[in-house]
C-alpha cells in the first residue's frame, strides 16, 4: 500500500516532534522545498509549477482543410503526478525498539514536484523533499544522515524510469529539530500525453524506514523528540 500525498504533511510526526522539541514545523508552502541539498539550482523557487493543467486554446481557420494553430506546450499545461510516500517509509528511527533507546529520528514533512516541457515528446521532472531530524532520549547533539530514495515509475507495467538514493543530512543542537531539504536534478521522461499523472507515479521515502511515532522524553534537563 502506498500513501498518496500532495504536499505531504505528516502532522502527527512533525507536530508531535516539534511540540516536544520546541521547533518550527516545516512550511506548507511548496516553495519551502526550494533549498537544494547538493546541486544549487536558480529555478527551484518555482518548484510545484505545472501542477494544475490549463485548457490549450487553438485558433481555428475559416478553411476546414487547414490545421488549427495550437499554442506551444507550457508547464501549466502538464498535469504533473502527485508525490506519494512509500508505506512505512515516512520516518527512519535509529536506536533500539524502546522509546528510551532511540538516538534520533528522521521524518518527511513536505514534498513538491515540477513538470516542464523538455522538447518534442519529452517532459522534465523535478522532485523536492523537506523534513527534519530530532533527538531521542538516548541521543545527543550532532549532524546525522539518512538514505532517502526517490523513484519515478511507469504506472502501466510498473517499469522503473528513475530511481536514486540520496544522502540527506541535518544538524541539531539536541533541543531544536534539524532541517533538511533536497531537490533532484531534471529527470527527463517521454511525454505522450499532457496527463503525466496517468502515466507516471512518483514515490519518496527513507530506505529501511520505521514509520513509527516520534520518541518522547527528557534527557539531562532538555526536551527531546524524534
Amino acid at each position: 500500500m502506498i500513501v498518496g500525498a500532495t504536499l505531504v504533511r505528516l502532522a502527527l510526526v512533525s507536530t508531535a516532534a516539534c511540540g516536544l522539541a520546541g521547533c518550527d514545523t516545516v512550511s506548507n508552502a511548496v516553495g519551502s522545498v526550494g533549498g537544494v541539498f547538493s546541486h544549487p539550482d536558480p529555478d527551484v523557487g518555482a518548484l510545484g509549477a505545472g501542477v494544475n493543467p490549463r485548457q490549450m486554446s487553438g485558433k481555428l481557420s475559416s478553411n476546414p482543410a487547414e490545421k488549427p494553430i495550437v499554442k506551444p506546450v507550457a508547464s501549466q499545461d502538464i498535469n504533473c503526478p502527485d508525490v506519494t510516500i512509500g508505506d512505512g517509509a515516512a520516518a527512519l528511527r535509529v536506536g533500539g525498539p524502546e522509546n528510551a533507546s532511540v538516538r534520533y529520528q528522521f521524518s518527511i514533512g513536505d514534498t513538491a514536484r515540477q513538470c516542464d516541457p523538455a522538447g518534442p515528446g519529452q517532459a522534465a521532472l523535478k522532485i523536492g523533499v523537506a523534513g527534519e531530524v530530532v533527538i531521542g532520549p538516548a541521543g545527543s547533539a550532532g549532524t546525522f544522515s539518512a538514505p532517502l530514495k526517490i523513484a519515478v515509475t511507469k504506472q502501466g507495467d510498473k517499469t522503473p524510469v528513475f530511481s536514486q538514493t540520496y544522502k540527506v543530512q541535518a544538524t541539531t543542537d539536541g533541543v531544536s529539530a534539524g532541517q533538511f531539504r533536497i531537490v533532484t536534478d531534471r529527470i527527463t521522461v517521454p511525454m505522450t500525453t499532457l496527463q503525466l499523472a496517468d502515466v507516471y507515479s512518483i514515490t519518496v521515502g527513507f530506505e529501511n524506514g520505521s514509520g513509527g511515532p516520534p520518541p518522547t522524553g527528557r534527557r539531562k534537563g532538555k526536551r527531546h523528540a524524534g
